[in-house]
C-alpha cells in the first residue's frame, strides 16, 4: 500500500472505539479511617488445663461480637495473644483497638456494643462458659503514640 493510503486508513480508524475497549473503572470507595487511637488490654488466667478451651471461647464468643463491632466502625482491630511463660500471672490477652481515646467508655461505642452483646448467644466450649474456663485478671487502656496500626 502506498504511504498516502496508509495514512488515510489510519485517520479513518483513529476516532472509532475498539471493540475490546473496557468500560471505565468505577471510582474507588472513600477510604475509611481505621486509625487506632487507644487500645484496651484484657488479661485472662485460665483454670488448670483450660487454656486452649478459654482461647476457643474467646474466639467463638468475644470475637464474634468484636467482628461486628469492627464492621460497624466501633473497633479498629482485635486480636488474641498468648503468654509464653506458663507460670505467668496471665495466660491470654485480648487486645482491642478503638478509634477514640475514650475506647469502650465512649458513650456511642458502649451503647452500640451493648446491642451487639444483647443479640449474641453464648457458645459454650466443651459445655463450659467463661466462669468455668478462666477469669479476667486485669484490664487497662493505653494510648497509641506511634506504630503501624
Amino acid at each position: 500500500m502506498r504511504a498516502a493510503a496508509l495514512a488515510a486508513l489510519a485517520v479513518s480508524f483513529a476516532g472509532a472505539p475498539l471493540a475490546a475497549e473496557a468500560p471505565p473503572a468505577p471510582a474507588p470507595a472513600p477510604a475509611v479511617d481505621r486509625t487506632t487511637a487507644s487500645v484496651e488490654l484484657t488479661r485472662l488466667k485460665a483454670r488448670p488445663g483450660e487454656r486452649a478451651n478459654l482461647a476457643n471461647f474467646i474466639i467463638a464468643n468475644w470475637f464474634a461480637m468484636d467482628r461486628k463491632a469492627t464492621e460497624q466502625g466501633l473497633f479498629t482491630s482485635y486480636r488474641l495473644l498468648a503468654n509464653t511463660d506458663p507460670g505467668g500471672t496471665w495466660d491470654l490477652m485480648v487486645e482491642v483497638g478503638y478509634p477514640t481515646l475514650a475506647g469502650f467508655d465512649h458513650p456511642a461505642t458502649r451503647e452500640a456494643f451493648e446491642a451487639i452483646r444483647a443479640a449474641h448467644t453464648t457458645v459454650p466450649i466443651k459445655g463450659k462458659t467463661l466462669a468455668e474456663l478462666g477469669t479476667i485478671v486485669g484490664t487497662e487502656r493505653v494510648v497509641v503514640l506511634s506504630g503501624t496500626r
